[in-house]
């Protein structure tokens, strides 16, 4: 049997028996899923590369505390990644809080397509209305924006959240209704900044020209 075919736990086994380079395997399927689930609270790519690579670091340090009569790997995974961001934030003096998405969308459905292949502008249009998405659900609270980032940016469904994450299937629904309506708050309480701060340049500028005539 390939090891693409096995599964999470039957790789851990095999790791753990010697053949070492089968971690390779596990990183490549989680590898995604666990930079996505970081970058929804680190915003800096940078930071959340280095985060994910430590997260696979620690998880391949103590692959020997794997016990899947507890539950499963990617819930045993995401936890060690959440651990990694924890402590990242405290060494960084910032804790921003969490909440989460809605239902039957993805993150990426929220942005209009705009690929650079379509139109380069748009595509950095794109980027940058990402990176605001970003910057509004790290303010949401912790347990909301865990549950929106692994619905939104790993797609994975809400039965597996539960189990991921430990939580009952009714309590991932609510986080995710409940954070769907808090994200689009705070992003138009961000554009209602933006837009505030746009007027007050223009009003300055106003200023500018009339000292001038």
């Amino acid at each position: 049997m390939a090891f693409h075919d096995q599964s999470d736990e039957a790789l851990v086994h095999r790791v753990r028996s010697g053949e070492r380079e089968v971690f390779g395997v596990l990183v490549d399927r989680y590898k995604r899923g666990i930079a996505n689930f970081i970058g929804a609270t680190v915003r800096n790519s940078s930071e959340t590369a280095d985060l994910s690579q430590e997260t696979f670091l620690r998880a391949y340090a103590h692959i020997g505390t794997f016990n899947p009569q507890l539950g499963k790997f990617s819930t045993w995974i995401y936890q060690i990644a959440r651990n990694v961001i924890r402590t990242h934030l405290a060494k960084s003096l910032r804790a921003p809080q969490m909440q989460e998405l809605g239902e039957d969308q993805t993150l990426e459905s929220t942005l209009a397509d705009a690929s650079p292949q379509v139109d380069p502008a748009r595509g950095v249009l794109r980027e940058e209305a990402e990176r605001e998405l970003r910057a509004a659900l790290a303010e949401l609270p912790e347990r909301m924006r865990t549950v929106l980032a692994l619905r939104y940016f790993d797609n994975m469904e809400y039965q597996t959240i539960a189990s991921t994450l430990g939580l009952s299937l009714g309590n991932v629904k609510t986080l995710i209704h409940r954070g769907k309506i808090a994200l689009t708050k705070k992003m138009h309480e961000r554009e209602r900044r933006a837009i505030d701060a746009l007027h007050i340049v223009a009003q300055r500028r106003g200023s500018s020209a009339l000292l001038l005539v």
